[in-house]
């Protein structure tokens, strides 16, 4: 059984941050799944803390590394029903990519 996860769940996991484990617990014994749009997102929330200055090029790298191993099967969703959901629901793109990955 998949279960959908989002770019804030693998950054914190990779990222070993407070919540890494509960999400580990919660995610233990699915296959995970997500639309193709959140491996950018990796690279993105990186950026984001390079700007802020909440990590290094260092870090990022050795996160990456973790990133990698992780068995995440991406999904290529419909842009046309991304637009629906985002419409219907009135939320970003980047929500209904989940919504949708998640159905």
């Amino acid at each position: 059984m998949y279960i959908t996860i989002d770019t804030s769940a693998l950054i914190a996991v990779i990222g070993n941050e407070a919540s890494k484990q509960k999400i580990i617990e919660i995610t233990k014994g699915y296959s995970l799944c997500a639309p193709a749009s959140v491996h950018w997102e990796i690279g993105n929330a990186f950026s984001a803390m390079f700007k802020r200055q909440k990590s290094s090029i260092k870090l990022a790298k050795k996160a990456l590394k973790e990133y990698k191993k992780i068995p995440i099967k991406f999904i290529d969703v419909s842009l046309e029903k991304t637009l629906e959901i985002s419409h219907a629901q009135n939320i970003y793109a980047y929500d209904a990519y989940l919504i949708q990955c998640a159905q």
